[in-house]
């Protein structure tokens, strides 16, 4: 049984520092090993997930923030969605087959990842900081602007309430192709409305009793430090080494959903 806590803080530790590195959801460590190691049913180990992405993504993006790569002014809209979206998501998830936004789920991932290993391997930055040679000023998002920035944060709520994330990496997406966010910024926005989107799932799985408590209070706080700790490293490294890492991170991550298409 100690062995078993014991891995469980090793667990915890690598999730952190995934989550402070990359901006991704604990579901792609938590989930796999809470149901193959730990034993537990899928839904309650999706909800005990999702109260690991809360805790985590607190101190993450307390790390991002005092670096300044935080950024909400463009991107508040999508905290709407993250909010609204997940419960939706929860409940077409008992009328609606999944496969096919796993599918676009693990498309994406590809997508994100192959242009991350090109940027990172011809050291282009994925969006020019604004005010660099040949950029102009990204301007302040308004009217029809926001509500589609809303639509794409429901859109991505909606998603991860189906597919049992907490949508961290979508909405990087959203960050980095939609509003034209740099990807330090962006990984920092996307934690903080992780945080929301995760909170807001959490709110349904604690309605169900469906959150194992021990493990996922383990985890959460042995991820609290090890996710502080790499966002605060992360600022030191140079952005190709950042999108080159997270290229292959988002690679591994499609390869090991893939097969939940069929």
């Amino acid at each position: 049984m100690f062995a078993q806590w014991l891995l469980l803080s090793v667990v915890g530790i690598l999730t952190g520092a995934l989550t402070g590195f990359s901006g991704g959801s604990a579901f792609v460590i938590v989930v796999p090993f809470l149901t193959q190691v730990w034993h537990t049913p899928v839904r309650m180990a999706v909800g005990s997930s999702l109260a690991v992405d809360v805790l985590t993504s607190i101190m993450v993006a307390v790390g991002y923030a005092r670096n300044r790569a935080v950024d909400l002014g463009n991107a508040w809209p999508l905290l709407g969605g993250a909010i609204l979206g997940p419960q939706l998501g929860a409940m077409l998830s008992h009328v609606l087959p999944t496969w096919w936004l796993t599918a676009i789920f693990v498309v994406a991932l590809l997508f994100m990842g192959v242009n991350f290993l090109q940027h990172g391997w011809r050291n282009i930055p994925l969006m020019p900081e604004p005010g660099a040679q040949g950029q102009k000023e990204r301007p302040t998002r308004r009217g029809g602007q926001a509500l589609g920035v809303l639509a794409a944060g429901l859109a991505v709520g909606t998603v991860t309430g189906l597919i049992g994330a907490s949508g961290g990496v979508l909405y990087l997406l959203v960050l980095i192709y939609g509003l034209g966010m740099p990807l330090r910024t962006a990984v920092g926005t996307a934690i903080v409305i992780m945080a929301v989107s995760a909170a807001s799932g959490v709110g349904a799985y604690v309605w169900r009793s469906e959150i194992a408590w021990g493990p996922a209070v383990l985890l959460g706080g042995v991820s609290m430090i090890s996710g502080y700790t790499m966002a605060r490293f992360v600022q030191k490294v140079p952005e190709r080494v950042q999108a080159g890492i997270m290229g292959g991170i988002l690679i591994v991550a499609a390869l090991w959903m893939a097969p939940k298409i069929f």
